[in-house]
């Protein structure tokens, strides 16, 4: 997260330093979001762009940190993210011979460092073909910036189209304190919703591991049907930003459809409203259905496609077992247990109530990981699969098809 951070600063530097009036609208729009901090907001104005908008000092702290300080963190960063990946491993998908005490993969030599050469050449290549044949901001066209004049179709770059989205689709709202005007309609959509949107992406983790108890170390990947309303929420954020990402370019897709702008509008807001729930629903009821599929899969074998008839004179098509590959990816599963309030002693040896955390806690855990469907196994496998969902520091009983 915070090397997307870090990428979208450095995309928003770039973006701005060519001082046109497609950059100059955005760094505007930029200003007007700090301003909108209620109290700090013109501090917070002065003190990035070095005086009055648009300042003289705003561009070159722009290319210092496009050149320089952005392109260090990230360097750093990334030197740090390849040091963790050497020291804790990547993960992996469920197969034969792989499980959560090993990390079966490719050396880095020759096998992983040919394949990154060949990838960091055809980008390369893809750059250079780009930089010979693609324009962009043509100052020439879209004029030199100035303060009174904004470009038709101004939309910034795709990093930042759902800020863009959630400004257009706020409505107006305004409220006057003491003298003082807290502009809702700017800086709830501009700031707040983008640092929730980030602090909810950073905090998911933390939230999961409180919600299901397990901090085990992990190697297997978790396939997003065994967990439904992970997948759910996860599909649900997407299309909430789906629906923001459309909204920033609302007046080109109204002109070129020939549509109503306010139509337009209304029913993006209300589809940012319903779309995400409608989302996390269906999508949580396909992967239950996946999950009914694999357990159908398992009992009953895969459709040859070739159809027998039977003794007393039916048809049936004949079915076969499905490969050992497909069986143990289906079946090899690590679904946490729903937590349980911890028992607390009470008066006279009695268990008290458990405290108003630990019943949120245990609603939300329950809600979180009770969609299931249990799949066959016998006790063996049962011990089998325990086996392989088993952690380094933990000693499995049973591994002898790990």
């Amino acid at each position: 997260m915070t090397l997307l951070l870090i990428a979208i600063a450095e995309g928003f530097c770039g973006y701005s330093l060519p001082d046109d009036l497609l950059s100059g609208t955005g760094l505007r729009t930029t200003q007007g979001v700090l301003q909108s901090v209620p109290v700090a907001g013109t501090w917070l104005t002065l003190l990035v762009f070095g005086g009055e908008f648009p300042g003289d000092e705003i561009i070159p702290r722009l290319f210092l940190a496009h050149v320089l300080l952005l392109p260090g963190l990230l360097i750093a960063l990334i030197t740090v993210h390849i040091f963790l990946i050497v020291r804790l491993k990547h993960t992996q998908w469920a197969r034969t011979g792989r499980t959560n005490r090993n990390v079966v993969g490719k050396p880095m030599f020759p096998a992983y460092a040919a394949k990154s050469t060949g990838l960091f050449l055809l980008v390369a290549g893809v750059l250079t073909l780009m930089a010979a044949t693609m324009q962009i901001n043509p100052v020439w066209l879209v004029g030199p910036y100035r303060p009174d004049q904004v470009s038709t179709d101004s939309q910034p770059d795709w990093y930042l189209g759902f800020v863009e989205g959630a400004l257009r689709l706020m409505p107006g709202a305004e409220t006057v304190v003491w003298g003082h005007t807290l502009v809702w309609d700017v800086f709830l959509p501009g700031a707040v919703l983008p640092l929730l949107l980030f602090l909810g992406m950073y905090a998911y983790p933390f939230l999961e591991r409180w919600l299901t108890g397990d901090d085990r170390e992990h190697h297997l990947c978790d396939r997003p049907r065994n967990h439904p309303v992970r997948t759910g929420i996860g599909a649900a954020v997407i299309t909430f930003a789906a629906v923001l990402q459309v909204a920033g370019g609302q007046d080109v897709f109204a002109f070129v459809l020939g549509l109503e702008l306010p139509a337009l509008t209304w029913f993006l807001r209300i589809s940012l409203v319903v779309l995400p729930v409608l989302v996390f629903l269906a999508v949580r009821r396909l992967c239950l259905a996946l999950q009914a599929r694999d357990r159908r899969r398992i009992l009953h074998g895969h459709g040859t496609g070739e159809v027998r008839r039977t003794p007393d004179g039916g048809y049936q098509e004949a079915r076969v077992r499905i490969p050992n590959a497909e069986h143990y990816l289906a079946v090899t599963r690590d679904l946490p247990r729903p937590a349980e309030p911890p028992a607390r002693p009470g008066r006279l040896g009695r268990r008290s109530r458990p405290r108003r955390r630990d019943r949120l806690r245990t609603a939300l855990s329950h809600w979180y990981v009770r969609d299931r469907i249990e799949l066959p196994a016998s006790e063996s496998e049962q011990r089998r699969i325990a086996a392989r969902l088993a952690g380094p520091d933990q000693a499995p009983k049973e591994e002898s098809d790990c």
